[in-house]
Formats: structure tokens, sequence, C-alpha cells
């Protein structure tokens, strides 16, 4: 259940927006402007802010542990006010998105890519606006079932050349990722990796590649004593 705490208290950015704090503390904006606590990265596996900064999706953390990891099943969805809609599609989650500047969001559910369904809900309601089975060529999807990457690939020019020199620059990232070891602190990524903005734990913390946003990697940290989590 959320619960409003003062804005002054954990402040992580602009009041008027929803944001994480460095304790991994997730908050969306009350309609009068201050801050309500909604969850923690404890129990969002991964967490989206769409454009609006208003409202947060939050990859629920399975409840069981195991391998392989269980799939996601549920996903949250926190919006201001600090109401909060659960979205269960009945199969795990694959991928997901949202649309049109938060008031929608997607869902891409099954046991495979292939095999999968596409749904699209209403966030402030959790309604279903639209379902669809995976066609065999994903090209015919609607727009909104779509990745953001997906939209932008089919504007990428593509040629003999350009594939070569893509290869040649994906295998300098290769070795520039291989750079990173064990024992390695945080301020040694500097350089290789950046923080994407997303959610981060004391832990662990996922990085992208310094040119290029798409290429993630996700960074397990120990204390200089040896303590886990």
């Amino acid at each position: 259940m959320p619960f409003a705490i003062p804005g002054a208290a954990q402040n992580s950015g602009d009041d008027n927006q929803a944001g994480v704090d460095k304790k991994g503390n997730i908050f969306v904006t009350s309609k009068d402007g201050g801050r309500i606590l909604m969850s923690n990265t404890r129990h969002c596996a991964m967490a989206t802010f769409a454009d609006d900064r208003q409202t947060v999706g939050c990859m629920v953390v399975p409840s069981t542990n195991g391998f392989p990891p269980p799939p996601f099943l549920q996903l949250e969805i926190y919006l201001r006010g600090g109401e909060e809609r659960t979205i269960e599609p009945g199969a795990p989650i694959l991928e997901w998105h949202f649309w049109e500047d938060g008031r929608k969001v997607a869902v891409h559910s099954g046991p495979r890519v292939r095999e999968g369904t596409y749904t699209l809900y209403e966030s402030t309601t959790a309604r279903v606006i639209a379902k669809l089975t995976a066609p065999a060529d994903e090209k015919t999807l609607p727009q909104w079932a779509t990745r953001p990457a997906e939209s932008e690939d089919e504007a990428a020019p593509t040629s003999s050349a350009l594939r070569e020199e893509r290869t040649l620059w994906i295998a300098e990232v290769l070795r520039q990722i291989e750079k990173i070891e064990p024992g390695m602190r945080r301020k040694d990524l500097g350089g290789i990796l950046t923080t994407e903005g997303g959610l981060s734990s004391r832990f662990e913390q996922t990085f992208v590649y310094v040119d290029c946003p798409y290429i993630k990697v996700t960074v397990k940290f120990k204390t200089a004593s040896g303590e886990m989590p």
C-alpha cells in the first residue's frame, strides 16, 4: 500500500516529477505537489518512467527463486496521486513499454516470442483496449505493439559497406566490454559504461555503453569487505 511522506525527507530531483532516490525508493507526485512513496528496488526488478514523468511501470520481482530464473508475470503501474494499477496478462511478460506518453501500456506476453500475445492497456484503469495474437510477420504489427527500437530499425539504412562497418564497430565494443574485470570499482567503469538513469542498488546496477544506449550491461557489486546481498 503506497503512503505519503514529506517531500523534503526524500528528494531525488524535481518534486513535480516521479523519481527514485539513492536508496532505491520509487516516488510519484501527489495532487498537491508532494511526493508519495510507492515501492522500491527490492520489489521492482525494473522500473520505467513514462515520458510524462508522472507514470511509472514496475516489473514485479517473482515471488520464487531458482534456476532458470522464474518469468515475470505481473506489471504494476504507479500513477500521480498514489494510485496503482496491476496488469497480469496470464502468461510470462516478454516485453512491455509505455505508449502515448504513458497514457497506455503495451505488453507482449506468452511462452515464446513467436507464440505470444500483444495487449494494449489503458494506464489509468488497466482496461484492455486492443489485443492480438503474434503474427507470422512482425512487420505487420500495429505501431503500438512494436518496441521503439524496432521502429527506429525500420528507418536504418543498410548496405554491404554499412554492414561491414557495423561489424567492425561491434567487435571494438566487445573489446571494450572485455576490459571490465572482477575487482573493479564503480568509478573504474567510466569511459566504457555510463548509468542509464534507471534503478540501482548498492549491490547491482544496469549500465549502458557510452556510445550506444541499446547495449546494456548489468554489473553486480560487493563491498570491500566481501559483503553481498
